[in-house]
């Protein structure tokens, strides 16, 4: 009878032991209803933002013997907006920037001193990896669109009165470029098109300014293809100061004259000072062989420069 007790009790602390092993092993091994489903990634949701400056400067002379005007005043507003879109391997980046000055002096009045309506949108989609497993995020496929022109009529006055030679839409500059992007270091983005298209747009009327523009007389558009290239950077250089900009290069086939590249090149420097208070400076510099308003017969093309120093009001947002 002991040895049966023994027996039966031996056989169930054993039991009793394996049943334990099984829920311990149970608690170990996770099952469908105790797996918590991670949290799925947000994507697909607008990101937006910009900057607004209004910078002021004033100067003034009196028997300067270099020269200049008794009193000149510059105003300047800078509106800068953007909206980014990642979903998945598409990005969608589009950027405005809106720019208009004004300086008054004794001898002209009120002219412009800055005046540029710029519009970029790109579509993008990451594609296979190509070298590693991290470059299927650097390197990407899409399309490129860029718009820019002014806002109000330009005026040169080299001369005893002033000669109008721009407006709205005169020129309008349009490229849309299908191509590859390379995305892999941090704030650069650089975009290159064997196939890009151009158009240079002057539809308001009268056509006397097309000439000025490589628009034949009569014609609202003129077309041309080629290559594009375009570094886009923007980067907070120091502590409060951020510098944004932008080398575009095109090589037009149509014209037979590759060599001679539309250059442009934007450049904006901003130093936070505190919450409302900031001071920029922009730089500009164009090249287009088709811009021939220059020289002393007013017919050639000319390496164009314009920079924008300011203190003022400047909020982002």
């Amino acid at each position: 009878m002991r040895k049966v007790l023994l027996s039966v009790l031996l056989m169930a602390t054993i039991g009793a032991f394996a049943q334990d092993s099984k829920k311990k092993e149970a608690q170990k091994t996770p099952t469908k209803s105790t797996v918590k489903k991670a949290k799925p990634t947000i994507k697909g949701k607008w990101v937006t933002g910009g900057m607004f400056s209004l910078a002021a400067a004033q100067g003034g002379s009196r028997n300067w013997a270099p020269g200049g005007d008794r009193y000149s005043m510059a105003t300047n507003a800078f509106l800068n907006l953007y909206a980014n879109n990642t979903k998945g391997k598409c990005h969608w980046n589009s950027s405005l920037d809106v720019n208009y000055g004004l300086m008054y002096t004794e001898k002209y009045g009120a002219i412009k001193n800055d005046d540029k309506f710029e519009l970029s949108s790109k579509w993008s989609h990451e594609f296979g990896k190509l070298v590693n497993k991290d470059s299927s995020k650097a390197f990407r496929y899409g399309l490129t669109m860029n718009f820019r022109t002014q806002l109000t009529d330009g005026y040169d006055y080299d001369g005893e009165t002033r000669t109008r030679i721009s407006d709205f839409l005169a020129p309008g500059i349009l490229v849309l470029s299908p191509g590859i992007d390379y995305t892999g270091v941090k704030d650069l983005n650089i975009h290159f098109s064997p196939v890009a298209g151009r158009w240079i747009l002057v539809p308001n009327r009268p056509y006397e300014l097309g000439a000025n523009y490589g628009v034949t007389a009569n014609k609202e558009v003129k077309n041309e293809f080629g290559s594009y290239l375009s570094l886009g950077y923007s980067h907070e250089i120091l502590k409060n100061v951020y510098y944004r900009g932008r080398f575009d290069l095109f090589s037009n086939y149509v014209d037979n004259t590759p060599g001679n590249m539309d250059v442009y090149w934007t450049n904006m420097f901003y130093l936070k000072v505190n919450k409302y208070l900031g001071v920029v400076y922009s730089f500009d510099l164009q090249y287009d062989d088709n811009t021939r308003i220059f020289g002393y017969a007013k017919n050639r093309p000319a390496t164009q420069l314009k920079s924008i120093f300011g203190i003022g009001l400047s909020v982002k947002f």
